[in-house]
């Protein structure tokens, strides 16, 4: 049987991916052992280099598989980084950042990196938004990092209309931590937060940016919109490595009327 190509047979690899998470899970590898390298991939399913490069990395990418350098492929215990919304969206003053407490609380080391600069609204912020195609806005793009690994990418966008002239025209740039504080401080007191949260295939720059399989990785997707009274006053994309992440809701229950 000649090797595979990518186009003959486009989801060999995922066919691969899944039998070596089989034989984890039956315990044929554990904790700490390597798994077949690319030679022994090729020479084991007859594939080409590319087809058992892309399944190895699924296996990185689902967070049970590390790569060493020089080493292998080796199993790693799943750890993923848990985004609870208990008291989240708070009044209350907080001395870090969201992202920071919940790596803190997974026992992960947090880092980000960010960049924020005045934009025109897309017809697709101005829409999230509701401002005017072309109003401008304060753009400002994250990547988080847990434990030095790539976890999280987000896009924000405030209007300028209501932060221009202001201490927090620069997310980053103040003392206050959060949407909500930081808002509270120039007097536009938020009401209500919502998110919707969706799942699709991710895309170059986001496989890139998250280091994720060049094929076949999907993410999570939290569409986020602060408000104040009936005005958006931040929204934000929120995109994160569907197996790296766990989203938790704790969602309050009316008491049985008396």
């Amino acid at each position: 049987m000649a090797p595979d190509t990518p186009d003959r047979v486009p989801h060999r690899y995922m066919e691969i991916a899944n039998d070596l998470r089989d034989a984890i899970a039956r315990g044929e590898y554990q904790v700490g052992d390597r798994l077949p390298g690319e030679n022994a991939i090729m020479q084991q399913y007859a594939v080409a280099r590319m087809t058992a490069r892309d399944a190895l990395a699924v296996l990185r990418h689902e967070g049970i598989a590390v790569a060493r350098q020089g080493a292998g492929v080796f199993v790693t215990s799943r750890k993923r980084l848990v985004r609870d919304s208990t008291g989240r969206y708070s009044r209350t003053a907080v001395s870090t950042s969201q992202f920071k407490a919940d790596a803190t609380n997974s026992n992960q080391l947090a880092a980000w990196e960010h960049v924020s600069r005045e934009v025109a609204a897309t017809n697709q912020v101005a829409e999230m938004l509701g401002v005017a195609t072309g109003e401008p806005v304060m753009e400002t793009v994250y990547r988080f990092f847990a434990d030095e690994r790539p976890i999280q990418l987000s896009c924000s966008w405030e209007p300028l209309s209501v932060t221009r002239g202001t201490p927090i025209e620069l997310p980053e740039g103040g003392p206050i931590t959060g949407v909500i504080a930081r808002m509270d401080s120039i007097g536009v007191p938020i009401d209500r937060v919502v998110e919707k949260v969706t799942a699709r295939a991710a895309t170059p720059a986001e496989a890139d940016g998250l280091d994720l399989p060049p094929r076949g990785a999907y993410v999570m997707v939290i569409e986020r919109t602060h408000y104040a009274g009936d005005r958006a006053v931040e929204a934000c994309y929120i995109t994160f490595p569907g197996d790296r992440y766990e989203l938790t809701y704790t969602i309050p229950v009316p008491a049985l009327a008396e």
